[in-house]
C-alpha cells in the first residue's frame, strides 16, 4: 500500500478547503499554497481566464494546479505523469473529489506528448522537476502534438535562481517571483 508524503488544501472554487494527497517520491514538489493563490489571482485578469477554460497539467505530480483550476470552474483538465505512484495519486484526488467526469490522468511525458485530436488547451500548467530540461524542451513538443496553440497561455514554474524557459517561439506575457520560485506566463509568438 503506497504512503502519501502528505495532503495540501485547495485554495478556492467549489472544492475549497478539501485536501489531496501529495504522492511520496523525490519527483514530487507540489506548487505551495501561496504561489498557487498568486497564479490563480492573477489568471483572473488574463485572457483566456480559468471559468470555462480547457486545462492540461503536464507535470502534475500531486495535481494540485489542475485541480485547483477544476475547483475554480474550468470544464476539463487532463493531467500528464510518468510516476505510477503519482499518477494513481491524482486519479485517487480527482475520484475522491468527484471530479472524475471532468479530469482525466494519463502516463505521458510532456517532453513526448500524445498527439490531442481535440482543440489546443486554453491553459497549460508545466510545473516540472527543478533542474531539468522539461520546461525548456516541453512547450515545443506540446506545440506539435496540438495541446498549445496561438491563445493557450503556458505557465512555468522554475526555481527562481534556475530560470528555464523555451528559448523562442514564445512571449513572456508576465513573470513573478515567490520565495525561491518563478512563474512564468507565456504565449505563443506568432512566428512560432
Amino acid at each position: 500500500m503506497r504512503q502519501p508524503a502528505g495532503r495540501i488544501r485547495i485554495n478556492a472554487g467549489s472544492h475549497r478547503g478539501r485536501m489531496i494527497e501529495v504522492p511520496s517520491g523525490a519527483g514530487s514538489r507540489p506548487t505551495s499554497a501561496r504561489v498557487r493563490e498568486a497564479l490563480f489571482s492573477i489568471l483572473v485578469y488574463l485572457e483566456p481566464g480559468v471559468d470555462g477554460s480547457t486545462v492540461l497539467d503536464a507535470c502534475a505530480g500531486s495535481g494540485a494546479l489542475g485541480i485547483e483550476a477544476l475547483s475554480r470552474g474550468a470544464t476539463q483538465a487532463t493531467f500528464f505523469e510518468t510516476d505510477w505512484i503519482a499518477l494513481a495519486t491524482v486519479s485517487d484526488s480527482l475520484q475522491n473529489l468527484d471530479l472524475a467526469d471532468r479530469g482525466v490522468a494519463k502516463r505521458a511525458d510532456a517532453q513526448k506528448p500524445p498527439l490531442n485530436r481535440d482543440t489546443p488547451c486554453d491553459l497549460v500548467f508545466l510545473d516540472p522537476p527543478y533542474a531539468s530540461a522539461v520546461a525548456a524542451m516541453a512547450p515545443h513538443a506540446l506545440i506539435e502534438a496540438g495541446w498549445i496553440g496561438p491563445k493557450t497561455l503556458l505557465i512555468i514554474e522554475t526555481r527562481r535562481s534556475e530560470p528555464v524557459i523555451p528559448e523562442n517561439g514564445f512571449t513572456e506575457i508576465d513573470c513573478r517571483g515567490y520565495g525561491d520560485t518563478s512563474l512564468y506566463l507565456l504565449k505563443m509568438s506568432i512566428e512560432a
